[in-house]
């Protein structure tokens, strides 16, 4: 499995080697041996949040996918009264939740977002710092002046994206949401021990230790790959990796180089696990042209197309079993019934590939109840 390319050691991996790789890392076969929210959010550091709910939100469909006997209310009670908290709202890969731990990481964006010429100016700020200092968790609705009417859509009035890049800069933090999926918007002070309310690293340090982290979640991945994982460029992302413990590889068919983490390279054994629906902001599948590649998977999410253009359906998951992706269905909830509108198979897919689906549904069943 291993060359020598010069004086450096080459990893070499057959396309189900990688699979087995980025499966394992991913926590999904077997999975990890501590089954809880907080260890999920420590092996893939960046959960994806959406506000679409068709079947589930998105960091729920995520975190069940990881652990087999966990509801989706069981898993937000989790995160809703952890004390401290156990994860922040953040925009790492798109918004995400990222475990409390890892703010001093996201220091190389505070700063970029305090220089972002959006950044709202000193009174602003100081008005909104005033009423959060004053009256605790606000929301964003709370802290419109009077009269000021409501952004709609896309579009962000001047309160929103003052809060915006208020918390994308570090002057407030989102550690829980209101019933309603409201963000809580507080200081971050109050919910930071001080060793960790800090910008004291470097950009590169910064950087190489996220680098490292995203490594072992996805376990074998190209430099963009994991640019894309951080949504930092790919011109930064190479300058870095030589100053992290990442090793090089190749991987069968790939026509980019590839890194794989130290840890994610002697998997352990895959289980015999039953198959699972993958929410479309999974980890193991957001990045689509490195699906692609590890899975000869194609995933689109639809939701945004016209229903006429959908080819699948409107909130499609893919199927994983074992080490393959077999299938997809379009998946939706109604009160605590999850509802299959379309399925199709992939050519890869077992005889039993009905049952498989079927099995996967049980297990959504539970997970909404």
């Amino acid at each position: 499995m291993t060359a020598t390319s010069g004086t450096e050691a080459v990893t070499g991996l057959s396309l189900p080697e990688a699979r087995r790789v980025a499966v394992a890392a991913a926590g999904l076969n077997p999975p990890l041996a501590e089954a809880t929210p907080a260890a999920v959010l420590d092996r893939l550091r960046i959960v994806q949040l959406d506000s679409i709910n068709v079947l589930a939100r998105a960091h729920q469909l995520t975190l069940a996918a990881r652990l087999p006997h966990a509801t989706f209310a069981g898993i937000d009670a989790a995160l809703d009264q952890a004390s401290p908290p156990l994860a922040f709202e953040y925009p790492a890969h798109a918004h995400a939740l990222v475990p409390l731990g890892d703010w001093p990481l996201w220091a190389f964006r505070r700063r970029a977002s305090r220089a972002r010429p959006e950044y709202p100016p000193p009174a602003e700020r100081e008005r909104i710092l005033h009423l959060v200092r004053s009256r605790g968790p606000l929301t964003h609705r709370d802290l419109r002046p009077e009269g000021e009417q409501p952004s709609t859509g896309w579009s962000w009035g001047p309160v929103k994206r003052a809060v915006e890049f208020m918390l994308w800069a570090g002057d407030l933090i989102c550690v829980r949401r209101t019933p309603t999926w409201q963000r809580l918007l507080d200081l971050p002070e109050r919910h930071l021990a001080t060793a960790l309310h800090t910008n004291r690293l470097t950009d590169e340090e910064c950087l190489t230790a996220l680098l490292t982290h995203a490594a072992r979640a996805l376990g074998i991945a190209t430099t963009a790959d994991l640019a894309d994982y951080l949504r930092i460029s790919t011109r930064t992302t190479a300058a870095l990796l030589p100053h992290t413990p990442l090793l090089p590889a190749t991987v069968e068919g790939w026509t980019e180089p590839a890194w794989a983490h130290p840890d994610a390279l002697t998997p352990p054994a895959p289980a015999d696990d039953p198959p699972v629906f993958l929410g479309p902001f999974d980890n193991l599948i957001f990045n689509r042209p490195r699906t692609q590649r590890l899975f000869g998977f194609t995933h689109t999410l639809e939701a945004y197309k016209p229903a006429a253009k959908r080819e699948h359906g409107y909130y499609v998951c893919p199927l994983l079993h074992h080490d393959q992706l077999i299938a997809r269905a379009d998946l939706t909830r109604t009160t605590h019934a999850v509802t299959i509108t379309q399925t199709s198979t992939e050519t890869n897919a077992p005889g039993n590939a009905s049952a498989l689906i079927h099995e996967a549904l049980q297990h959504l069943t539970h997970a909404a109840q």
